[in-house]
C-alpha cells in the first residue's frame, strides 16, 4: 500500500516580508498569500486529495480551507503541526533578534537542530512533535492521498525525517510560501518526490 503526503507550506504574510517573526500569532495571508493559495488550489483540484490536515493557526488554516474547496472536504486541525513556540522571540524583527541574542541568533542561522527558543520551545520539541503527526497523516490516509498545511519548520523536519537525514541540514534547503513538496510512503519506505515545488504559479502538472 502506497499512501501519497502533499507537504505545503502556508501562503505569504506580512511579517514573511518584513522579517519579523510571527510564532503563534493568528496573521493571516497576505494579498499575495491568497492568491499563491488559490494557485496552489488550482493546481492539486484534479488530484485525488482524500483529506487535508493543517496546523490550526490562521495562516496555516486559511492556506488548507482554499484548497480544500474545490473538494468540499473539511480540514482536520493537528495541533503538532502548530510552528515553533518562539517564547521572547515572538513579533520580533529578525535584527532585533539578532542584537539581543547574538549567539542563539548565529546558531539558529547555521545550525538551529539544538537551539531552545528563550521561555519557548526547543527544535528537538518541534521534530517530535512534527513527525508524530505525520505518522498520524499516514497511518490514518490508508493509501489514500492526504495534504498538511503548516509551517517552515515542519516541513524541514519531516523532509529531513524522511531522507534520514539529521536535523543539522536544516539551513540547507529552502521551503517557500505555498510551495509543495511531496512524500510517498510504501510500507516502511519513504521516498521524497518533489521538494519545494513553487511551478503552480505556471500551472505546471504535480507528479505524484
Amino acid at each position: 500500500m502506497t499512501t501519497t503526503v502533499l507537504l505545503v507550506r502556508h501562503g505569504q504574510t506580512r511579517s514573511n516580508v518584513t522579517g519579523h517573526y510571527m510564532g503563534w500569532s493568528e496573521e493571516d495571508l497576505d494579498e499575495v498569500g491568497y492568491s499563491q493559495a488559490r494557485k496552489l488550489a488550482s493546481r492539486l483540484a484534479g488530484l485525488p486529495v482524500a483529506s487535508i490536515y493543517t496546523s490550526p493557526l490562521k495562516r496555516a488554516y486559511t492556506t488548507a480551507s482554499i484548497i480544500a474547496e474545490p473538494y468540499g472536504l473539511q480540514v482536520k486541525p493537528l495541533d503538532d503541526l502548530i510552528e515553533i513556540k518562539l517564547g521572547d522571540w515572538q513579533g520580533l524583527h529578525e535584527s532585533e533578534i539578532a542584537q539581543r541574542w547574538p549567539e542563539l541568533w548565529q546558531q539558529s542561522r547555521i545550525d538551529p537542530s539544538r537551539l531552545t527558543m528563550p521561555h519557548g520551545e526547543s527544535f528537538g520539541q518541534v521534530a517530535e512533535r512534527a513527525v508524530r503527526a505525520f505518522e498520524t497523516v499516514v497511518a490514518a490516509s490508508q493509501g489514500q492521498p492526504a495534504v498538511i498545511v503548516t509551517h517552515d519548520i515542519v516541513v524541514k523536519i519531516v523532509v529531513s525525517y524522511v531522507l534520514g537525514a539529521t536535523y543539522s541540514i536544516y539551513r540547507r534547503f529552502n521551503i517557500d510560501n505555498a510551495a509543495l513538496s511531496v512524500v510517498r510512503v510504501t510500507d516502511s519506505s519513504k521516498r521524497l518526490v518533489t521538494l519545494n515545488d513553487t511551478s503552480h504559479y505556471r500551472n505546471a502538472p504535480v507528479e505524484m
